[in-house]
């Protein structure tokens, strides 16, 4: 007995095919976080956020260790909480035109949360 895909068999392969190619590309492409390309290309610095926040690579960690890592946060106007705060660049779109920022929140002197915004 031989089998015979149907139509619908072969439909639901090529979009499940397509799924995986897509995030395999994704995950090829995505820049990871490395010191050197945080400090020598600022402009850039957004292509490294997803991976800074997905690997919670920042939780835990005191003020200093971050500033170590990153440098010199810039002044936010984030009122009564303790954060610092990252320009990332801007990253392209076609209706934005705001920079991207790496915001990190603290409780008790370390890291508790990571995002991304924009300002």
């Amino acid at each position: 007995m031989r089998f015979a895909p149907k139509k619908y068999d072969k439909v639901v392969l090529f979009f499940f095919a397509a799924f995986i190619a897509g995030a395999f590309f994704t995950w090829i492409f995505e820049e990871r976080f490395n010191e050197k390309g945080w400090w020598s290309n600022r402009s850039m610095r957004y292509k490294m956020a997803d991976d800074i926040i997905d690997s919670d690579l920042l939780i835990g960690k005191s003020k200093e260790d971050i500033i170590d890592l990153l440098g010199v946060p810039y002044d936010t106007n984030l009122f009564g909480k303790d954060n610092i705060a990252y320009r990332l660049g801007r990253p392209p779109s076609f209706s934005q035109t705001k920079h991207a920022i790496l915001i990190i929140d603290f409780k008790l002197g370390h890291a508790v949360q990571v995002i991304e915004s924009s300002e």
